[in-house]
């Protein structure tokens, strides 16, 4: 496991899309970012203290890109459980969000770029300025009452992901599995945007299918729908 270390940077996803070689697995750590980007462009806040990282795997697999949001955010719920006592209020909010309770704890951004997967991950660590985003984001040392080794956790969540990667086909129905079960959209109802508006109709959540798409349905529809991207909101 090789790393790259930087003080400040816009992104380190960005900084992987850029170079003209990758490295599988070599990790892009950052102590800040100045634009870190979520999913759909939406603006991840990174103060000091969080563990900022990307890292590349080779994309030699037809179903990888179905499968590397939801595989990676299995990884660092299994991960965080070994860090959190209350472990049960921890859960995965589909697509690529970790929360505790109510509060996002996890971001994960995953980007195709020239026969690799770029992934992306921020992990609320020992930062607690959340700025705008207070009432909306949880971080590790707030819930545990003590500072953690964010290099310790980096580690944990790489190593983790390469071991269980090349086996992810033979082991994707036990990953659904964790995350149905372990949803933070379990027995919630959800609005969906449409058009740049959210729609009136009330929706369900059912699960993640083994193609990774969201399931959802209406009270008094038959038929459910999937999709594999969504702009939702719950409610």
């Amino acid at each position: 496991m090789k790393f790259k270390f930087f003080d400040e940077i816009n992104s380190t996803n960005t900084y992987l899309r850029r170079q003209l070689r990758i490295e599988e697995f070599e990790v892009i750590v950052a102590k800040k970012q100045t634009d870190g980007k979520g999913k759909r462009e939406s603006v991840w806040i990174s103060n000091e203290g969080a563990a900022l990282f990307s890292f590349a795997v080779a994309d030699n697999n037809s179903e990888l890109d179905e499968k590397i949001t939801i595989f990676a955010g299995y990884i660092v719920y299994k991960v965080l459980k070994n860090y959190i006592k209350n472990s049960e209020k921890l859960t995965f909010k589909w697509p690529n969000d970790i929360y505790y309770e109510n509060k996002k704890i996890c971001g994960i951004l995953c980007e195709k770029v020239r026969g690799y997967i770029i992934v992306g991950i921020g992990i609320n660590v020992n930062n607690t300025d959340f700025g705008i985003f207070r009432e909306k984001a949880v971080s590790l040392v707030e819930i545990t009452g003590k500072t953690h080794s964010v290099q310790n956790i980096i580690e944990d969540v790489v190593s983790a992901f390469e071991n269980e990667f090349y086996n992810l086909n033979k082991k994707w129905e036990n990953i659904l599995m964790v995350v149905n079960e372990n949803s933070y959209l379990k027995n919630k109802k959800i609005l969906i945007k449409k058009n740049g508006k959210f729609l009136d109709k009330e929706y369900k959540f059912l699960r993640v299918d083994r193609r990774g798409k969201i399931s959802i349905i209406s009270k008094g529809d038959s038929d459910e729908l999937k999709f594999a991207s969504l702009e939702f909101k719950v409610i």
